[in-house]
Order: C-alpha cells, then sequence, then structure tokens
C-alpha cells in the first residue's frame, strides 16, 4: 500500500527518472563515464541507498521488505546485463555487496521514524 502523499505522482515521477539515471550509469559502456570522482563501489552503495531511501518513503513499512528485494534485484539485474553487453563492462559480486549495503542503511534510517521523510517534507510544503 502506498503512503498517503498529495503529490505521490510526482514523487513517483522524480523516484523513476532517478532509477533511470541509475541505469544509465551502471549500464553505459566502460571509458565513458568519470562523472563520479568516488570509488565505483562507494557509487553503487550511494545510488542504492538514495533510490531505496526514496522508494520506502513512498511505500508503507509493511512492504520494506519488497522494496529491498525489488533493488537488489534491479542490482543484479544490472550486473547480468552488463555482463551480456559485451561493452566494456563485467558483472561482479562486489558491486551486488554495495548495493545491499546502500539498501540496508536506508532501510535502517526509513525504519527509524514513524512517517516517511516525504510525509514531512509534504507538511513543511503549503496547502492547496
Amino acid at each position: 500500500m502506498m503512503r498517503t502523499l498529495r503529490y505521490l505522482p510526482l514523487w513517483g515521477f522524480f523516484g523513476a527518472g532517478a532509477l533511470a539515471v541509475l541505469l544509465y550509469f551502471c549500464l553505459e559502456p566502460a571509458g565513458q563515464g568519470g562523472v563520479f570522482l568516488i570509488p565505483d563501489k562507494l557509487s553503487h552503495a550511494l545510488g542504492f541507498f538514495a533510490l531505496t531511501l526514496w522508494f520506502a518513503a513512498l511505500v508503507e513499512r509493511r512492504l520494506y521488505l519488497a522494496v529491498a528485494l525489488l533493488m537488489l534485484g534491479i542490482g543484479i539485474g544490472i550486473e547480468i546485463v552488463q555482463d551480456i553487453m559485451a561493452l566494456g563492462r563485467r558483472a561482479e559480486f562486489a558491486d551486488v555487496y554495495a548495493d545491499g549495503v546502500g539498501i540496508v542503511l536506508a532501510l535502517l534510517l526509513s525504519l527509524a521514524s514513524r512517517d516517511s521523510w516525504l510525509q514531512s517534507v509534504e507538511r513543511w510544503l503549503p496547502q492547496n
């Protein structure tokens, strides 16, 4: 079940856009990257932390496990596709492990509050 959010379609659109950006950076051919000046595994952990935190904010707490499994599935899927594409990238278990670290940390942070951080943001926004 989705949380009660006034701007749920907008938040979902931003989340889909962020996922598309993550997929682009993870699947672009080797040698075209270099946008991030942080280590590869840290970028995986941060990317999946941010996306998991975002999507966990959209759903009720009882769906956090589903969010985690979906995000982990995306991480595993990225590695499989990287290996199949043969564009200079290869699958690495360490990337999936880094994704998992980001996912777990995001869910722990999400569990720290009864309300989602997006519900808090919406309380600060002016009413229609």
